[in-house]
């Protein structure tokens, strides 16, 4: 029960720590290049479909998947909020002029602060965030104790299980992002599977649920072009800072306004030229990336790059069974593995 999730997310955070230390991080090189990109594109399209019933101010039954959320989206399209949707494409707009103005002001902040006060004073009925926890007191610290000694093999792999997910997508989101942002500079996974656990043992300490890398937060930081530590102290002092003195002024902000903001950032995360780049390694990488991507949408994150890291190893066993039988005929099936087009059959034969 939720009495439990403390100490779940105690001990995920002290598991991500033990890995960062001894060097584990590392493990995400092994995913392939198709599926990374698979799993890019299925981020930022999950991004924006889940932010479709928030910009048209609809309530969706939970636990859907993607799929399922743009589909019932069109059922209900009749009985959208069109003053939702209006602030919701005023935020886009914004966030997508100011940087044409002027690369330093925070487009974002500009644009949802706008939409906030357009809401109360033209009393438009657009969806609000509503109440959250004010002032100190919300943040209540408490360590979480440990479960009875019978539960605790069960608990082990609901543990190992949120682990998994939680350290899986923080990764390849690093990973997403260094080919996302034009530099030099790349993630330590070691350090950030070190800070996530750190993060998770102090989320435990006042009794909250495990957390994870959210791409979407650092996609717009991109699109801002963020490049410092900066952001992330600025956001976590926004956040803390809102909470203990701001939640009465955080909690008028509509939610269609956010939705904007991030599907502004979702769309940013669509990338045709990396589909192509990797399609230029090897043709074939079309499949785990559809696989990756189709998984994603269907069934979910962790289903989808399972199903993608498979697909990836079935074809690269195909391949290797391929030319390994020999022929002419196996050129042509592996020749877009090959960094130089092969040689023609006439060189062939003078050879």
């Amino acid at each position: 029960g939720l009495g439990t999730l403390p100490f779940i997310t105690l001990a995920c955070g002290g598991l991500q720590l033990a890995m960062g230390v001894v060097r584990g991080g590392g493990i995400t090189k092994y995913v392939p290049e198709s599926v990374i990109a698979g799993f890019t594109t299925g981020i930022g399209v999950m991004i924006l479909a889940g932010q479709l019933p928030k910009a048209l101010d609809l309530t969706l039954p939970a636990g859907l998947n993607t799929v399922e959320v743009v589909q019932a989206v069109g059922a209900n399209i009749f009985k959208i909020n069109p003053a939702a949707f209006a602030l919701t494409i005023g935020v886009i707009g914004t966030m997508h002029v100011i940087p044409k103005i002027h690369p330093k002001i925070p487009s974002a902040l500009v644009a949802v602060g706008g939409a906030t006060a357009t809401t109360k004073l033209l009393g438009l009925s657009a969806t609000s965030i509503g109440a959250l926890p004010s002032g100190l007191s919300a943040f209540t610290l408490s360590m979480p104790t440990l479960p009875p000694v019978e539960s605790l093999p069960a608990l082990g792999g609901t543990i190992l299980l949120i682990y998994a997910m939680t350290s899986a997508e923080t990764l390849l989101s690093c990973t997403a992002l260094d080919r996302l942002r034009p530099t030099s500079y790349k993630h330590n996974p070691d350090q950030e599977l070190i800070g996530q656990g750190v993060a998770n043992i102090t989320s435990a300490a006042f009794m909250g649920m495990p957390v994870t890398a959210v791409i979407a937060r650092s996609s717009l930081n991109i699109k801002l072009k963020a490049n410092s530590r900066l952001p992330a102290l600025v956001q976590s002092a926004f956040v803390f800072g809102s909470l203990a003195l701001y939640s009465d002024v955080i909690s008028a902000v509509p939610l269609s306004a956010l939705a904007g903001v991030l599907i502004s950032s979702g769309a940013g995360m669509l990338q045709p030229a990396e589909l192509k780049s990797c399609l230029a390694d090897d043709k074939y990488n079309i499949g785990p990336y559809l696989v990756t991507t189709g998984g994603m949408l269907t069934m979910g994150m962790a289903e989808g790059i399972v199903l993608g890291c498979a697909s990836s190893a079935a074809k690269h066993l195909v391949q290797q069974r391929l030319l390994a039988g020999g022929g002419d005929w196996v050129v042509q099936a592996a020749e877009s593995r090959l960094k130089d087009p092969p040689p023609s059959p006439d060189t062939r034969k003078e050879a």
